[in-house]
């Protein structure tokens, strides 16, 4: 494993385990924001509520405002732990401003290298790690926070998978409450900024693309 990357990975083990012992309110209070009041294990099953698990901890520790500053546990980490080395500030210092966003596969090439699209912030970026991007297929659809580590663009590790079919669902849906923000919130905010604020649309597009009726999934 990269460098870079081995210390992200030790790092959130250690963030994750920080919370646990330190902010159990504010999990608590975190969890049912992203579950918009719901049981997960109501709405999920098998490997879609394990990935849900997943999904949550990336964004509590990513993108949830814990305090009136609006720190997230990455920072309060940082901020609270002077024994860091410079490695591990470094690592946290590139990848706390990442965001969850919406991906098109543009193309998997014979040395299964993906190039996927963002399609809300009109980048483009190509994956190499085949543990990461092994089963994608052109055109799969998904929301995931894309890291720069060691060169190199890699997934954190969450995922939402939406259907091949469902890009005007998902933008739609994106878009009103990207509007909503604007008008509520931040008259001159960005897509990226909203995505920083409220990356957790994902989840609940995701939650509702699972649980629709077959009626209106035709």
């Amino acid at each position: 494993m990269a460098k870079e990357r081995e210390i992200k990975t030790n790092l959130l083990q250690s963030i994750i385990l920080f919370v646990r012992e330190n902010h159990a309110a504010d999990i608590d209070k975190a969890y049912a924001y992203f579950w918009d009041e719901a049981q997960p294990d109501e709405l999920l099953s098998g490997t879609a509520l394990e990935l849900g698990f997943v999904n949550f901890e990336d964004w509590l520790l990513f993108d949830y405002k814990v305090n009136e500053d609006k720190q997230t546990f990455l920072e309060i980490y940082a901020a609270g732990h002077a024994g860091l080395k410079a490695g591990e500030k470094a690592v946290i210092d590139k990848i706390k401003g990442s965001v969850l966003s919406f991906y098109e596969v543009v193309s998997v090439a014979k040395d299964k290298r993906v190039l996927l699209k963002d399609l809300l912030l009109d980048e483009e970026f190509s994956l190499k790690d085949k543990y990461l991007t092994r089963g994608l297929n052109k055109g799969d659809l998904f929301a995931t926070r894309i890291l720069e580590l060691d060169g190199n663009h890699i997934m954190s590790g969450c995922v939402y998978p939406y259907g091949a079919t469902r890009k005007k669902n998902v933008l739609a849906a994106v878009d009103k409450q990207f509007s909503r923000f604007k008008r509520n919130v931040n008259a001159e905010g960005t897509m990226r900024e909203y995505l920083k604020d409220y990356g957790d649309v994902f989840n609940l597009i995701w939650l509702k693309l699972l649980t629709e009726s077959p009626e209106e999934k035709q």
